[in-house]
């Protein structure tokens, strides 16, 4: 078990590993993330992560709304300096000029705090430090469960070496736990996914896994990496 007192360096399973560990020991405070210059702070409320913060114009709301063709560059630019000047949020300035609806924002708003804890789980390096303390009160906060949270972030890893070092060889065996149906319902697996905890009811190698389901290998292997962090899975 990690030491939450910190601080710590970021390796290749240190990311779902401290979010699990917060859960379960439903840890209010501030978890800092730390690349070079790129800072990444997540704000907690019992285990839960409530809000992202990133200093990286990768993660702003304008690049995400841009590249969805949510809304045009010019009205986007026209927004930014009306909320530049006006010392707005970006998005109250959208709407107070019609360019989005609530409901866009709030979802552009919720898949912008859940890509700011995503990105993270790319990190190999880096450091961490969490300090306990009350969550700020924000008015957006972030509605997901930590285990979707887990299972997001290792789904968007692009390191195959990092997911073997998991799961091991084709060889490896694998059983579905007690408490998997309630923890999979938490985790918002997708349906395909739910398939291989009903398959390793009875023990099953990696390599039987990957046969059974139509999905790529790449994808079940890191679908088994977080069954393994939020305990749904155990290796036999």
């Amino acid at each position: 078990m990690t030491d939450l007192l910190g601080p710590g360096e970021i390796q290749s399973e240190t990311i779902p590993v401290l979010l699990r560990q917060l859960h379960d020991q439903a840890e209010t405070g501030r978890m800092t993330f730390q690349l070079g210059t790129v800072s990444k702070i997540l704000h907690l409320h019992r285990g839960t992560v409530a809000f992202a913060i990133s200093n990286n114009r990768d993660d702003r709301l304008f690049q995400l709304l841009l590249r969805r063709g949510a809304v045009s560059l010019p009205h986007l630019m026209k927004a930014l300096q009306a909320s530049l000047k006006n010392k707005q949020r970006l998005g109250e300035v959208l709407l107070s000029q019609r360019r989005i609806s609530q409901e866009d924002l709030e979802r552009a708003l919720q898949d912008q705090l859940k890509d700011i804890v995503c990105s993270v789980f790319n990190w190999t390096g880096g450091t961490w430090q969490f300090e306990k303390g009350p969550a700020p009160a924000e008015r957006v906060t972030l509605k997901a469960h930590p285990f979707a949270l887990i299972l997001e972030g290792i789904r968007r890893i692009d390191s195959w070496a990092r997911v073997y070092e998991v799961v091991g060889g084709l060889n490896a065996e694998y059983r579905s736990t007690r408490k998997a149906p309630s923890l999979a319902e938490k985790a918002d697996l997708l349906p395909g996914e739910l398939q291989i905890l009903k398959f390793c009811e009875e023990t099953r190698t990696l390599s039987e896994i990957c046969e059974m389901l139509p999905l790529n290998d790449f994808v079940v292997c890191k679908v088994v990496w977080g069954l393994l962090v939020i305990g749904a899975l155990m290796k036999a």
